[in-house]
């Protein structure tokens, strides 16, 4: 047994560092999504799932309205049952180096193994899912006769910016069930939240810094209007309370509301001058949705209020939303049962421990929501714990927990007696 494990933690490592090596960042400039390496990360995920005997495997070349591509990676094996999608992705956020490990600068696309761990870009979200998938299929391709569920192993892209990938996917093909891997390893996600993004533009009127009579001062403005904008709307978000947990270590049990100011900055014809007043300012948000609230209640109270505050404070301000997405929860109580029982077992079998899996919301947003607007339950299972510092510096993945999810990808489709 022990020997087996060690074969596929070298195994694990070999794929991740590739994977991770490729730059495959998602993001918005000038107002246009710049996707990097989409097509070559694809390739190389399919190279590693035809190594599979029985495996079948494709890459969807997938467009966007606008021609882009979004290439997905499907691999299966033939067996008659019902089919059950596993989810990951290939994208990941920017990042910038280097980061600075145990006192070392170290390129966030040049992973690096230390004692447990594997560092870089993309290491927990969520190529470390992808990995496990492919370890997964191939000791499924084993045992196909002793399979319930035909496994399918999604990988697509743009999960970092609303989940364009899964959505075209899901105009091609469609599955009885699915687990999102993009998820917790130390609960069965059985929900996510709504996401809506949007920014606040301020206006005033530019002049020099040192005749402010003369000019009618944007910033200012705008630190005034968010102030009494944040002390009104927040509460009310948070007063917005699920039926279903928070993760372990939230500072709630149940899932709730969310809203922060993310971003502030002068209008993109403004200068950044000291002896400069502007005269405009963006404001950017993220509201965080409880998984069963509806998107559109939620834009209607968010607009009251703003309406509200530009009101009272008689201050020049337009509200611009960008991005609405609803949460999604699972109802299929048998699914949720499956994934329980099979974390529980992996953890047995990967880490020898008896540890008790609850369910939770995930705080963040995933492509859950559009197998939810499908009709397709699902629930999530991946490689994500607190401390992984996703999206952030140093981000890193326990070598173990691929194997966790890949034992938990092979206990759900197994047969039991």
């Amino acid at each position: 047994m022990f020997l087996v494990y060690s074969y596929c933690v070298l195994d694990s490592v070999k794929i991740l560092k590739k994977l991770v090596s490729i730059k495959s960042e998602v993001y918005v400039k000038e107002g246009r999504i710049v996707r990097e390496n989409y097509r070559k990360i694809a390739e190389v995920i399919t190279d590693f799932f035809e190594k599979i005997e029985g495996a079948r495997v494709e890459i969807l070349d997938l467009k966007t309205s606008e021609g882009d591509e979004v290439p997905a990676v499907v691999a299966s094996l033939d067996v008659d049952a019902p089919s059950l999608a596993f989810v990951s992705h290939y994208d990941v956020v920017p990042a910038k180096g280097p980061w600075i490990i145990e006192g070392k600068e170290v390129d966030p696309y040049k992973p690096v193994v230390l004692e447990d761990r594997l560092y870089g870009r993309g290491a927990s979200d969520d190529k470390s899912a992808i990995v496990a998938s492919v370890i997964a299929l191939s000791r499924l391709a084993k045992i196909k006769e002793n399979l319930k569920y035909r496994p399918y192993m999604v990988v697509t892209g743009d999960e970092e910016i609303g989940g364009t990938g899964v959505r075209l996917l899901l105009k091609k093909m469609t599955f009885d069930k699915a687990v999102i891997l993009d998820s917790d390893a130390d609960s069965i996600v059985v929900a996510a939240s709504g996401i809506i993004h949007g920014w606040i533009r301020v206006k005033g009127r530019a002049g020099h810094a040192g005749y402010p009579h003369r000019a009618d001062n944007a910033v200012e403005k705008a630190i005034k209007l968010l102030h009494e904008f944040i002390s009104r709307y927040k509460p009310l978000r948070e007063n917005r309370v699920s039926q279903f947990n928070a993760p372990r270590d939230a500072p709630r049990p149940k899932t709730w509301g969310r809203f922060n100011m993310t971003v502030v900055k002068l209008g993109p014809r403004e200068p950044e001058k000291l002896n400069r007043i502007p005269g405009e300012v963006l404001a950017g948000f993220d509201i965080r949705l409880i998984p069963e609230e509806a998107p559109r209640e939620a834009v209607s109270e968010l607009k009251k209020v703003f309406q509200e505050v530009v009101s009272e404070t008689g201050i020049d301000a337009e509200l611009e939303l960008t991005g609405c997405r609803n949460g999604w929860y699972t109802t299929d109580k048998n699914l949720v049962a499956e994934a329980i029982f099979s974390g529980e077992e992996a953890y047995r079998r990967v880490y020898g421990i008896d540890f008790k899996l609850g369910t939770i919301a995930q705080l963040g947003g995933n492509d859950g929501t559009h197998f939810f607007n499908k009709g397709i339950p699902c629930v999530g299972f991946g490689t994500h714990r607190s401390n992984n510092n996703l999206h952030g510096k140093n981000e890193f993945v326990y070598l173990k927990d691929i194997d966790l999810v890949a034992e938990f990808i092979v206990q759900m489709c197994l047969k039991r007696s």
